[in-house]
């Protein structure tokens, strides 16, 4: 079976090593023409360690992420508001909570899947799907023609725009923008092993390692406009570490980004094309699971293969097992974060409750 996939993120290379590893004869069209990793790092759950090590890249996961054995809570005072144990998890649930370089998993994911198989600099413009093939055009003037195709281009998914129409993007309720970037460790005067928050009602931030000793920074501000008035909110938090960590941050390495989610469950899979991770279903960071739910549809789309070689089976198996699931998580990640209007637990323990007990017979 032939198999295209258009985009080379976290979710269109790791299902093509799923996919791969059954036989197929996969391709992976990537617009950028390098390697893509938007962001700066991640915040992975036992759910997606439990994909990725089921992908059969267990060691390699391991060997690049940083083990979070606590989440750690305190007000701009420094006062403690809660501290949440998470060093049984790896045992609890099949795999432990992370942080990771986004670069350095994307790295890992381009090199087990071969670098030199991915094709850069090859942008959709269109789809054709013709009963039991689809052709893809690209703004290069070439044309793939396979048995499946997958929609892995991300949130402004063009894919998805051909299959279905634009869709209405939902704005964050809580805030409009995230701010993030990566450091050295050694200059925040954080737990090493935890993800650490200071936050109030009005904003927040928080820092995670990443592994070879850099630590991401990422937060929130109700009402900012701009990265100065990010910074400004903060300025007075001067018993934590963040007004200095944000004055030692390379103002070009922080990414802005903002906040969307699209509240609609449309369909996934119209005849022989199919979409995962952000194309299918944007979801808001409140929950840290945008990712993770990502390398879930990677697991399950290989899963799905695997039991059949009916191509039209196996897509209406996988958009059944995930998409109930995955509309379940982008409505819990609208709920916003710890001290905010809806008055929601610490995101670690919104995982256990809200994602990990309720959904995890499905993945």
């Amino acid at each position: 079976m032939r198999v295209g996939f258009c985009g080379g993120g976290l979710g269109g290379i790791s299902a093509a090593i799923g996919l791969a590893d059954l036989g197929f004869d996969v391709d992976v069209f990537e617009r950028s023409p390098l390697l893509r990793a938007t962001g700066a790092g991640l915040n992975l759950w036992p759910n997606a360690g439990r994909a990725i090590y089921g992908l059969g890249l267990r060691g390699r996961y391991d060997a690049i992420s940083v083990k979070l054995n606590r989440y750690l809570g305190f007000n701009p005072d420094g006062t403690p508001l809660f501290e949440k144990d998470t060093s049984d998890w790896a045992l609890r649930y099949g795999a432990p909570s992370v942080g990771v370089h986004r670069f350095a998993l994307s790295s890992m994911l381009a090199e087990t899947f071969g670098m030199d198989r991915i094709k850069f600099g090859y942008e959709v413009v269109s789809i054709e799907n013709n009963a039991d093939k689809v052709v893809c055009h690209f703004s290069n003037g070439e044309s793939y023609e396979g048995d499946v195709i997958i929609g892995a281009d991300g949130i402004y998914s063009t894919v998805r725009e051909q299959l279905i129409g634009a869709v209405p993007f939902r704005q964050n309720d809580h805030h409009a923008y995230r701010y993030r970037a990566v450091i050295n460790l050694s200059d925040v005067d954080v737990d090493p092993a935890a993800q650490t928050t200071f936050c109030s009602p009005g904003g927040w931030m928080a820092v995670i390692p990443v592994g070879n000793g850099k630590a991401y920074w990422f937060g929130s501000v109700f009402g900012v406009k701009n990265l100065d008035e990010f910074i400004q909110f903060f300025s007075s938090w001067t018993r934590t570490h963040i007004p200095r960590t944000l004055s030692i941050t390379p103002r070009d390495t922080i990414v802005e980004s903002p906040l969307y989610d699209v509240d609609i469950p449309y369909k996934w899979t119209h005849g022989r094309v199919t979409l995962i991770g952000d194309a299918a279903h944007p979801m808001m960071p409140d929950l840290a699971q945008g990712a993770s739910q990502t390398f879930i549809d990677a697991l399950a789309l290989r899963e799905a293969f695997a039991k059949t070689n009916n191509a039209d089976e196996a897509l209406h198996a996988y958009e059944s097992q995930r998409r109930p699931v995955a509309y379940h998580v982008v409505k819990c990640s609208q709920k916003g974060g710890f001290l905010g209007k809806n008055k929601v637990d610490p995101v670690a323990v919104r995982y256990e409750r809200e994602v990990e007990a309720s959904t995890a017979a499905s993945l």
